[in-house]
């Protein structure tokens, strides 16, 4: 053999499943704490997801057992409408395959998430993962499946009928997990979903030693996200792309009103002239190069009208509120809201809640709770966009002369989350969000300013009264040993009246 054919390099592909396996850590599998903390993450935002798809007010059920040789079980049970039973295998046993791929808001984003758990029991204990689910009339179904990594594909191992006597999903995955590192991530998690989702109710038992309940905080149902179609500005080659082949119109001009939102035929029109294109233009003439050339002009061109936001379920003031009051003790909050403001074509709506209370640590910052999509984000902190503009706001101008006892939950709603890995746990730094930040964290901090300041004036209002309640009570005592009256005469209606002119005036 010679030494050119010897350096001829081989060439290969591998699946998406064989990629996660080898590169488990992206999906927030890099160690077995982690992995304890991922799993409940995913399974209980999957449930979430299917309740309020169903209509329903969410009931999740957790089971974590920790089983010897650190072998933990997590069975997380929801109430939603089921899974159709020809889709099982498929969703749970394929990465990057699911019903999340709808331009609206949704906590689940990559198909990965549950897969990815079950890929990691595999491996870590080559355990199948079991699937129950009620969809419709009839018993309900159990089922049995690994994933064959090479190949992405589920490996169905049973499928039996199973008595249940509700609609929904249950899922038990069996791995290597450090519970008792993990523990307390996850009851925060629990507890932050809860002001995330304050309609839920949580119910939760982990390894029969803590056992609870949280919430429902409100009864108030989320807004209901609708599906919608790709803004303009959303666009670039490879959508419109997908978008030709699915088109049944003739012209460019009808395919542009027909599959984006915000573009009615004389907003299409518009835009054609803007790039100099016949609106008759039949799209079976259309090249690649014409193609590019109209992603280009959609891009540059400044007469659309902004995202439609129907697609977003923001928390809201109430529920916000609801949640954060519920979960923590405190004394004084504020809401506020930035948007709907538009990132690269997606709609965004950003929202926050400032809180002061003794159930926060004492800080010259308040202690930042982050959420996206209303799912809470603990890990990867320090590299988090809200992160950033938290430690660059100047909160001595708000009331934090002095450490307080503070805290601030900020939530960004969107139907494409900028997350800066696929574990989903920080943001990336996208200027406009970091813009709107900053204005949010300045409205909430002007609340507190306003509330601090009440706060010194009343402080100095107590004092004033008892200052002048002394000197008024020596004046009373002399006075009534010079008109030789047996007792000075009551002085307290006269302080009253005075500062009841002073807080009139």
């Amino acid at each position: 053999m010679s030494s050119q054919e010897r350096s001829v390099q081989k060439f290969s592909g591998i699946s998406p499943a064989e990629f996660f396996y080898r590169n488990r850590q992206m999906a927030g599998f890099g160690n077995p704490t982690q992995a304890v903390y991922s799993t409940v993450r995913e399974l209980i935002e999957n449930g979430l997801d299917a309740c309020e798809d169903a209509g329903k007010a969410p009931e999740i059920r957790i089971k974590i057992v920790d089983e010897d040789s650190d072998n933990v079980t997590v069975t997380v049970k929801d109430n939603g409408t089921g899974l159709p039973y020809d889709e099982v295998a498929q969703a749970f046993g394929r990465i990057l395959y699911g019903s999340k791929y709808e331009r609206r808001q949704k906590r689940g984003t990559f198909g990965l998430g549950v897969t990815m758990a079950i890929l990691y029991g595999q491996i870590t204990t080559d355990s199948p993962v079991l699937i129950c689910t009620r969809f419709g009339e009839g018993l309900g179904r159990a089922y049995r499946l690994l994933i064959d990594i090479e190949k992405n594909a589920p490996i169905l191992l049973s499928e039996t009928t199973k008595r249940q006597h509700s609609l929904g999903t249950s899922v038990s995955i069996c791995f290597k997990g450090d519970l008792k590192r993990a523990q307390e991530r996850v009851l925060e998690y629990l507890r932050l979903t809860t002001v995330g989702t304050p309609n839920a109710r949580i119910i939760f038992n982990i390894d029969d030693e803590i056992q609870g309940c949280i919430g429902p905080w409100t009864s108030e149902a989320p807004k209901t996200s609708i599906p919608v179609k790709p803004h303009p500005r959303a666009v670039d080659v490879e959508l419109i792309q997908r978008l030709l082949n699915e088109c049944e119109s003739t012209t460019i001009r009808d395919f542009l009103v027909t599959s984006f939102q915000q573009l009615g035929t004389r907003t299409a029109s518009k835009l054609l002239a803007f790039m100099n294109i016949d609106p008759k233009t039949p799209l079976d003439v259309l090249t690649r190069q014409d193609i590019s050339r109209l992603c280009q002009g959609m891009r540059h061109y400044d007469g659309f009208c902004s995202p439609d936001s129907k697609c977003l379920s923001p928390i809201g003031e109430a529920s916000f509120t609801a949640g954060v009051r519920s979960t923590f003790n405190t004394s004084f909050l504020s809401y506020g809201r930035q948007g709907v403001f538009e990132w690269q074509g997606n709609p965004v709506i950003l929202e926050g809640v400032l809180a002061v209370g003794d159930s926060f640590s004492v800080s010259d910052t308040p202690t930042l709770y982050r959420m996206a999509n209303r799912v809470p984000l603990l890990y990867d902190a320090s590299e988090d966009i809200f992160t950033k503009v938290v430690r660059q706001t100047s909160w001595r101008r708000y009331g934090f002369s002095k450490p307080q006892p503070a805290a601030l939950f900020l939530n960004v709603s969107s139907t494409r989350i900028p997350y800066r890995a696929t574990g989903k746990q920080s943001l990336a730094h996208i200027m406009e969000i970091e813009r709107e930040t900053s204005l949010l964290l300045k409205v909430l901090g002007r609340f507190l300013s306003k509330k601090v300041s009440s706060g010194g004036a009343a402080a100095r209002n107590v004092k004033k009264r008892r200052e002048y309640s002394e000197l008024i009570g020596i004046v009373a005592k002399y006075g009534s040993e010079l008109a030789d009256f047996d007792s000075p005469p009551p002085t307290e209606h006269i302080v009253q009246r005075l500062f009841e002119v002073s807080e009139d005036e």
